[in-house]
């Protein structure tokens, strides 16, 4: 069955009283949209956040369990996802992070989150039970026509991440011990989603098992979670994951240098790693555009940003201001140009739409870094919280809404 929104009431009379800033929470830095301030910046993000959970957060599959059902809107969800399918392990990340990251706002948010880690549990990938298996469908089982029990990596490293955040929160001395199961989750990431040699990303614990090892030496800029990396070395201790943060800059580079040097784009797919990176061909796994900058690569701006606005990289700078740049000169400042799919030269793909709320608000993000880009970083704030709900999917209100988080300035780090 559905949540109950019985506490939305309470949201909007408790958000006056909690008065937080940026600081007050150790938040990301960065430019917030000019003309607001930062209690209606938060009434803004506060509000779509009902509208979002409303639709889907559901509480389900077991008893107090929840989880993001990502066709509960009605709509199809693609990513080569079983037909029936309720919901994904991304999605599950995403909602373990929004969970965590709105329980300022909202009084029923550990609930959810215990209720989500439940439903985590219920569904460990057959390769370690610190992963989560991708794609679950109606019933609460695994997928079974798609690998619905393997683990994607994205999903993996945002149920992590959200553990972290969930410690710092709320410490670990309650029903469920939140580092404890965070420090699972990273130990079975590091054996099973990153490579042991080269210390790339890795997209899942299935790639050596299928088509002869053609998907191991590959990555997704997706998966680019360097903000992520540096807090699981920080929680464990292990330099490794500064290595991997580092590999994951070197490809950047190296993509970068090569193949999109005037625009700053990353593919979806990156192959034949780590001594030749270079992007996808088409129909590589996904599509047709599998070497471009598409749906999976548009996240990729938000990922790189967080990584300055937590901890001031340097080389987040670097690889978003020439990305920030060309796309505020290719669109003419307006965000209803942007495409959803570009070659890394920059050209629209051939039959790209046009203004989608998922590319909108992660470009959104990035612009967030410099105070260079506050007009541009205006017109795609006006633009992507002008959408409602019902107009958009799944992939596209749950970026917006992770991106509101960020830029209102409540994403924090561990």
């Amino acid at each position: 069955m559905r949540t109950t929104h019985g506490v939305y009431s309470l949201l909007a009379a408790l958000l006056p009283a909690f008065g937080i800033s940026v600081s007050d929470a150790e938040s990301a830095q960065g430019i917030r949209p000019t003309g607001f301030t930062q209690q209606q910046l938060d009434r803004s993000l506060v509000d779509f956040y009902e509208k979002w959970r409303s639709v889907y957060l559901i509480q389900g599959c077991g008893s107090d369990r929840y989880y993001v059902g990502v066709t509960a809107d009605g709509k199809a969800v693609g990513g080569g996802t079983a037909k029936s399918t309720i919901t994904v392990s991304e999605a599950h990340g995403y909602g373990m992070l929004i969970s965590v990251l709105m329980a300022d706002f909202d009084p029923s948010a550990r609930a959810v989150f215990d209720g989500m880690v439940r439903y985590f549990h219920d569904h460990p990938a057959k390769s370690n039970p610190g992963l989560m298996a991708w794609n679950q469908v109606k019933g609460c089982s695994n997928a079974r026509d798609v690998a619905g029990d393997t683990s994607a990596t994205d999903g993996d490293l945002d149920i992590a991440y959200a553990l972290l955040l969930a410690d710092r929160k709320w410490g670990s001395d309650g029903s469920v011990n939140y580092r404890k199961e965070a420090l699972k989750v990273i130990a079975a990431i590091g054996q099973h989603d990153i490579d042991a040699d080269s210390r790339f990303v890795r997209i899942g614990d299935w790639v050596n098992d299928v088509d002869d090892g053609r998907y191991a030496p590959v990555t997704r800029s997706s998966d680019f979670m360097v903000s992520h990396f540096k807090a699981f070395a920080d929680a464990t201790g292990d330099g490794t994951w500064y290595a991997v943060r580092d590999e994951t800059y070197s490809i950047i580079d190296r993509v970068r240098g090569k193949y999109s040097s005037q625009t700053g784009l990353m593919p979806d797919f990156i192959v034949d790693l780590p001594s030749k990176a270079h992007p996808a061909a088409a129909n590589f796994l996904e599509g047709p555009n599998d070497g471009a900058y598409s749906w999976n690569a548009s996240r990729y701006p938000w990922r790189i940003a967080l990584d300055y606005l937590l901890n001031g990289d340097q080389r987040a700078l670097a690889a978003l201001i020439p990305l920030n740049s060309w796309i505020k000169s290719a669109t003419d400042g307006d965000p209803t140009n942007i495409a959803d799919t570009y070659k890394l030269n920059g050209k629209p793909a051939a039959g790209s739409g046009r203004d989608a709320v998922a590319f909108v608000s992660m470009f959104a993000v990035s612009a967030s870094i410099q105070a260079a880009n506050q007009s541009w970083l205006d017109a795609l704030w006006a633009d992507m919280t002008a959408r409602k709900v019902e107009n958009e999917d799944y992939y596209g209100n749950t970026l917006k809404l992770l991106a509101m988080i960020t830029i209102s300035g409540h994403w924090t780090q561990p």
